[in-house]
């Protein structure tokens, strides 16, 4: 309850001579008092006034134009400074105004106490600030879009996927191929096991590697809470595209999410040619915290250049991902800035995702167990052992000072969440992984899951070709060691996709065929140390599903078990379909379906496998 005779603040103290009920303007005033924020920014924030309706006030109060966006801002436009600052020069005009403003807090009271005085040029308009950004994104759009897809490969064209194999790369390749043909017409058993040998080196570091980091994943490390005025701004970025089903969905989430609403900044980022989902915003009528970040048109049409188009508009220390799907724990943010707050050192943050459909078919039980594996065990552990981490594409937490560091997002790369965790160890970068869980929807048919995860296997071959460029600088950046444990990641589930299988079953043949009595020692040697490998290879797989299926209570069934080795060989299937794409349409963006009607209902035999396969925790 608001207290009587309370002193409001003076952002807001005008308000009520335009009709806004005196006891609407205490709770804001109270509440920016707690939570560390100006009082306007918990009025709006809160949702107890909108936003073009308080600017309209301001402007009315300050005896200056109200903007609404009919006069171009001027070309010179410095987008990102003007965004920040809340100021944009405007383009010649008759109405003779040079500038717009959409002024916050300290600004506000600036702007009210120079009225006061009559010291105001009479030049200036006042604008919202979603006004002021959407003009300026919409007037500078040509060179917005240029910088969303070009600012990596300006900073560092070796770490941007859009140029492809190097020259140098190719030139190995080329002379690779060479040495291959010539060895296998003077000894092609010594050539075949040179192969097998180096394919299997990789292969047993990857599986080193996930047994090291499975071993090392204990309890994730918290941090002592912090009160609400000393919470720092969180931004929020959430892309979209054709998401016009789940946005209220969505929006419910980000509403559910436990931090003072004057310190988040929401950016629903949608492509200017997708009305749909344009007008399902619209209607929702959000709040001021919520930004609708219209993209303008270019190349490529990927996740990470909406998310590079969004990043210079944050306000934000620290900034988050969210898929349109997504269901984050209510507390999560505050569990993000406590951890940032009590270790100056990180940099960023991944959280667990979590499947919510799993017991819908069998294909999202498998993406269940591989992602209860992989956030909960395998990252935690990777984080622990201060090693490379192949970030996950929501939930990713970052201090925004780091992200710009490195270059934030690579819009060519169509699995950007991999190539920024191996960009933010190449900078030195800290990655830790955060104790609290996001709900995600996984696809439940075939086709879905094949055209996501050719996407996801065709972005790993982009890291891996990027990040072997200038192996040495990779090294000595982030050492030996680690450079090791990042081949193993990324060539790993690369090369294995590719090659594996092929080496099992060519081993196996030998074996069942008879041929391997009257093999070499050079062959015999060969197909046990295989034979040893897809042991290992097997138990990497099973047990750590099992570890995993206990923490988060999937119900470990035999036959859902016995069918991992076909889940895994479909992902075989789709790198070598990833590897085709990659050739002729390197940064098409497989758009993943969300929210989508489920007709299809398992077959009787399928929903038997996967019944109460997940219960929430």
């Amino acid at each position: 309850m608001a207290r009587a005779g309370a002193k409001l603040a003076p952002e807001i103290a005008f308000l009520a001579a335009y009709g806004v009920a005196p006891g609407v303007l205490l709770r804001a005033s109270e509440e920016g008092e707690r939570d560390g924020v100006s009082a306007e920014q918990a009025l709006l924030g809160e949702g107890l006034l909108g936003e073009d309706a308080y600017y309209c006030a301001l402007a009315r109060r300050l005896r200056l134009p109200y903007y609404r966006g009919e006069v171009p801002v001027a070309a010179s436009v410095e987008v990102e400074p003007a965004i920040a600052c809340g100021v944009a020069p405007l383009a010649p005009n008759r109405a003779g105004l040079t500038a717009i403003a959409a002024p916050r807090a300290a600004a506000i009271r600036y702007l009210l106490a120079k009225a006061e005085a009559g010291a105001l040029p009479a030049r200036l308009a006042i604008a919202s600030p979603r006004m002021l950004g959407e003009r300026v994104r919409a007037d500078a759009g040509a060179r917005v879009a240029e910088a969303a897809a070009e600012a990596l490969a300006r900073r560092d064209p070796a770490l941007c996927a859009r140029s492809g194999l190097s020259f140098g790369q190719r030139v190995a390749l080329g002379l690779f191929a060479l040495v291959a043909v010539c060895a296998f017409g003077a000894a092609p058993d010594a050539l075949a096991f040179g192969l097998s040998a180096a394919l299997w080196l990789i292969f047993a570091a990857g599986i080193v590697l996930r047994n090291l980091a499975v071993a090392s994943a204990g309890d994730t490390p918290g941090a002592p809470p912090l009160a609400a005025h000393e919470l720092p701004i969180y931004t929020v970025i959430a892309p979209l595209r054709g998401e016009e089903r789940i946005v209220a969905k969505l929006v419910r989430a980000l509403d559910a999410l436990d931090y003072p609403s004057g310190k988040l900044d929401i950016k629903l980022v949608v492509e200017r040619d997708d009305a749909a989902t344009r007008r399902a915003l619209a209607a929702l009528d959000l709040a001021a915290r919520y930004e609708i970040v219209v993209a303008p048109p270019g190349l490529p049409a990927t996740k990470p250049r909406a998310l590079n188009i969004a990043l210079p508009a944050a306000r934000g220390a620290l900034v988050v991902v969210y898929d349109a799907e997504d269901e984050p724990e209510p507390d999560q943010l505050r569990l993000a800035a406590a951890r940032f707050a009590a270790a100056a050192d990180l940099d960023c943050l991944q959280a667990a995702l979590t499947i919510d459909n799993a017991a819908e078919s069998w294909i999202s039980a498998m993406f269940a167990i591989e992602y209860a594996t992989l956030f909960d065990l395998v990252n935690p552990g990777l984080a622990a052992l201060n090693l490379p981490i192949p970030l996950g594409g929501t939930s990713n937490h970052f201090r925004v000072a780091a992200l710009k560091r490195v270059g934030a997002w690579d819009a060519w790369n169509v699995t950007e969440d991999a190539d920024l965790g191996m960009r933010l160890a190449f900078s030195g970068a800290r990655v830790g992984a955060l104790a609290s869980s996001t709900g995600e929807e996984a696809p439940v048919d075939l086709r879905g899951w094949f055209r996501q995860r050719t996407r996801w296997q065709k972005g790993w071959m982009q890291t891996l070709i990027v990040h072997s460029r200038r192996p040495l600088r990779f090294a000595r950046a982030i050492g030996p060691a680690r450079a090791v444990a990042a081949l193993a990641l990324i060539g790993g589930s690369t090369l294995g996709g590719l090659f594996g299988p092929a080496m099992m079953l060519s081993a196996a043949w030998r074996a069942l065929s008879g041929q391997l009595a009257a093999a070499t020692v050079l062959q015999t040697t060969g197909d046990v140390a295989i034979y040893v490998l897809a042991a290992s290879g097997l138990m990497t797989m099973a047990i750590p599903a099992l570890a995993a299926m206990r923490r988060r209570r999937i119900a470990a069934r035999a036959s859902l078990l016995a069918t991992l080795p076909a889940y895994y060989a479909l992902i075989c299937v789709a790198t070598w379909a990833a590897l085709f794409d990659l050739a002729v349409r390197p940064f098409y963006w497989a758009k993943t379906e969300h929210g989508a009607v489920r007709a299809r209902r398992a077959r009787p035999a399928a929903r038997a496998i996967v019944s109460n396969v997940w219960r929430s925790r």
